[in-house]
């Protein structure tokens, strides 16, 4: 009687458990999991700190972030299961801080591989040639990055700035000044559309922010 009683007790957490995972704990647990790969390989929801990229993204602008525009990634890892695009000129990207602390970080691209980039009074120059793209804003006063380089953007990297030019720790600061470029496994996917914005919550919600395209 003592036996089937013991046995009765060490079965009845097992049965605890079974019914946990039969029930709607087990589908809250699923969805976890789900949520987790998904943000690990999918998409990801990134949020802008700073107003670096204005204006284009504004401070409190929370966005989606394509992981799956360009590399077919081993979840929660940087190894590259399958490349599925190249970045371009012009993309916006989240990409991993290249200091290795804080936030990943959003920028646009600027220079590919194998191009040299120069900025001389404020104009960018690839290749020699001026850039003529319709984002990127300057001010009229002195600023540190206002000349740089040339620098060759090494193989398998990138070079990106800030749109908000003269506001904007980018690829023209990182290294010292002899250009950070960032690599493109350190590239976590392009923001694709603004969630929803704020400028403090949950008082000043920006609602002709949601569902806005980035570009």
């Amino acid at each position: 009687m003592k036996r089937k009683q013991a046995k009765d007790r060490q079965a009845e957490p097992v049965s605890r458990l079974r019914g946990f995972l039969q029930g709607w704990g087990g589908a809250l647990l699923w969805a976890l999991v789900l949520s987790a790969v998904l943000r690990a390989g999918v998409v990801q929801a990134s949020w802008v700190p700073s107003g670096s990229m204005q204006p284009a993204l504004l401070i409190g602008d929370h966005m989606v972030v394509n992981k799956l525009c360009y590399d077919l990634k081993l979840p929660f890892t940087k190894i590259t299961l399958l490349p599925l695009g190249t970045p371009q000129r012009g993309d916006i990207v989240v990409f991993t801080n290249p200091k290795g602390q804080g936030d990943d970080l959003v920028k646009r691209i600027v220079g590919l591989p194998g191009e040299t980039v120069q900025v001389s009074a404020k104009q960018v120059y690839i290749n020699g040639q001026p850039l003529r793209a319709g984002w990127g804003r300057y001010t009229d006063r002195p600023h540190a990055g206002d000349n740089f380089g040339p620098v060759r953007v090494p193989r398998g990297q990138y070079f990106v700035m800030g749109d908000n030019r003269d506001n904007s720790y980018d690829s023209r600061f990182w290294n010292q000044g002899r250009g950070g470029f960032v690599p493109r496994q350190d590239i976590v996917g392009r923001a694709e559309v603004v969630l929803w914005s704020w400028k403090e919550f949950p008082t000043s919600l920006r609602w002709s922010r949601s569902g806005h395209v980035i570009r």
